[in-house]
């Protein structure tokens, strides 16, 4: 049952993330990117929903593969196997492809400080929490910083 409860968490935090994406669209709205011409503000925050909100179907699928990954093939069964930050790293790939991605096909503005700032966070900050804090028990302590935050 607890893995049911992690994946639901991991799940939510991931739905959360989907909101982010909203919060950050009214951001535009508030402080709209220069943008170039022919194109609308209607078209741009669409294209940049579309992309965000890819960066974030990646993460939360990488996130959960991290956890199925963690929870059914890596075995440990000696304190030498313990050692598999590399594979959550690997994982952590997949958003920095999608956040890549994201950045290239989204319309260009002037400045793409803010977009390129809310793809990352996007992406990197909704893996890295779901895998901080829901990472199977035996390796809760893999993720970077895991060791300082998890008590449980």
């Amino acid at each position: 049952m607890k893995y049911g409860r992690d994946i639901l968490l991991i799940i939510i935090i991931t739905v959360v993330f989907f909101f982010i994406v909203r919060v950050e669209s009214y951001f535009f709205e508030r402080f709209p990117p220069q943008l170039p011409a022919g194109i609308t503000m209607e078209q741009w925050k669409a294209s940049f929903e579309h992309w965000a909100k890819i960066g974030v179907y990646v993460a939360g699928g990488a996130s959960l593969l991290w956890y199925a990954v963690a929870q059914l093939l890596l075995k440990v069964n000696k304190s030498q196997n313990v050692g598999k930050r590399w594979i959550w790293v690997m994982f952590f790939l997949f958003p920095v492809g999608a956040i890549v991605v994201g950045i290239f096909f989204v319309e260009r503005t002037e400045n793409m400080f803010w977009t390129n700032l809310f793809f990352m966070v996007n992406g990197l900050l909704c893996y890295y929490l779901a895998t901080l804090l829901f990472s199977p028990s035996s390796f809760k302590y893999t993720p970077l910083g895991a060791s300082r935050i998890r008590r449980w």
